[in-house]
C-alpha cells in the first residue's frame, strides 16, 4: 500500500496554472484497481467461474449414460434375443466386440475433434452416432438382415464412446476451477458404468424373460416349431405347463429398441440447442493456456521413455 501511494504521489501530473491535476489521477487508478479485481496478477487473464458448468457435465454424464446403456443392451436378455433372433452365443458376444474394436481405431481421431473443434463438436458428434446407433435397430427388417443392423449399429456405438471416455478431463479443465476438477472428472466417468448397470434393470422391466427359456433354448423345442409365434411349452423333460409368445417377446424388444432410441434423440437434440465448447471466461488461468498441437504432443509423449 505505501508503495502504491507513492506511485500515486510521482505520477501527479501539472496544469497550465503549475497545480495538479487530482482528476486524471483518481481517474488512472480507479481503472487500475477496477483491472486488478479482474485480473491475475500472474497472467493478467480475466477469469470467472460459471454455475452453467453443472448443466455442462450433467449433460455430458447423461450422454455417458445413455451409452452404456445402449452398450450392454443385448446382453441382459440374450435368452429373449436367442429365442426370437435365433441367435447364438458367439453372435450376441460379438456385438459388444464391435463396439470396443471400433472404440480403438477411433480414439485418437476423437482426442484431435476435441482439442481442434472443441467440446461441443465432440459431444455433438457423439451423440449423433449415438442416436443413429439407436435409430437402425428400429428399422423393420427380417431377422436376417437385422443382425447385420445390429452389427453395424454396435460400430457406431463404439465410435460414439471415443468422446464419453475422453471428454471427462477436458471438461473439467475447462469449465471448473482447480478444487471442482477431480468431482467433475468422476461425475463424468462414472456415468459410463452406471448406465451399463442400469441397462440389466431396464432390459428385465421392459423385455423379461420366460422362466423356462434357458431351457428351452438349449433344447429342441423351440427350433422345432420357430415358425410358431405360441407353443406350449407342456411335456417337457421337467413336466411343466406354459405358453411362450415369440411374438409377444419381439414386441417387447422392440419396445426397448424404441424407448433407447427417443432418449438418445432428446438428447441429442437438447445438445444441439445449447452445449458451448467453454465459458466466455476461463474459470482458471490454466485453463486459458494454449495447449501444444495434438500429433506433436502425440509424438513428444513416444519419446518418453519410460512411456515408450
Amino acid at each position: 500500500m505505501l508503495l502504491q501511494y507513492a506511485n500515486m504521489e510521482s505520477d501527479y501530473l501539472l496544469n497550465e496554472d503549475g497545480n495538479e491535476d487530482r482528476s486524471s489521477i483518481q481517474k488512472d487508478n480507479v481503472q487500475k484497481e477496477n483491472k486488478s479485481k479482474n485480473t491475475s496478477s500472474s497472467g493478467h487473464t480475466e477469469t470467472q467461474v460459471y454455475k452453467k458448468r453443472w448443466y455442462i457435465v450433467m449433460m455430458f454424464s447423461m450422454l455417458a449414460f445413455l451409452q452404456g446403456t445402449v452398450w450392454n443392451t443385448w446382453g441382459p436378455i440374450s435368452n429373449s434375443a436367442q429365442a426370437v433372433y435365433h441367435w447364438s452365443d458367439f453372435e450376441i458376444g460379438m456385438f459388444i466386440n464391435y463396439a470396443d474394436i471400433a472404440f480403438v481405431l477411433t480414439a485418437f481421431p476423437a482426442t484431435w475433434l476435441i482439442q481442434n473443434k472443441g467440446l461441443r463438436y465432440g459431444v455433438v458428434t457423439s451423440a449423433a452416432f449415438l442416436t443413429l446407433c439407436s435409430g437402425i435397430r428400429c428399422l423393420p427388417l427380417p431377422d436376417d438382415v437385422f443382425i447385420w443392423a445390429v452389427n453395424a449399429a454396435s460400430v457406431l456405438n463404439g465410435v460414439s464412446s471415443c468422446v464419453v471416455n475422453v471428454a471427462p478431463p477436458a471438461i473439467s479443465a475447462i469449465w471448473f476451477p482447480m478444487e471442482e476438477r477431480t468431482t467433475a472428472t468422476a461425475i463424468g466417468s462414472i456415468f459410463a458404468y452406471l448406465g451399463i448397470a442400469s441397462s440389466f434393470l431396464i432390459g428385465s422391466v421392459v423385455v423379461g424373460e420366460h422362466k423356462y427359456l434357458p431351457e428351452l433354448i438349449n433344447s429342441s423345442l423351440i427350433n422345432a416349431t420357430s415358425s410358431l409365434d405360441i407353443f406350449s411349452t407342456s411335456g417337457t423333460e421337467n413336466n411343466y405347463t406354459d405358453l411362450f409368445n415369440i411374438g409377444e417377446q419381439r414386441k417387447k424388444i422392440k419396445t426397448l429398441m424404441y424407448l433407447e432410441f427417443g432418449l438418445c434423440a432428446l438428447l441429442l437434440l437438447a445438445v444441439l440447442i445449447h452445449f458451448p465448447s467453454r465459458p466466455p471466461k476461463p474459470p482458471t488461468v490454466s485453463a486459458a493456456v494454449q495447449r501444444s498441437n495434438f500429433l506433436p504432443g502425440i509424438l513428444q509423449l513416444f519419446r518418453i521413455v519410460p512411456f515408450g
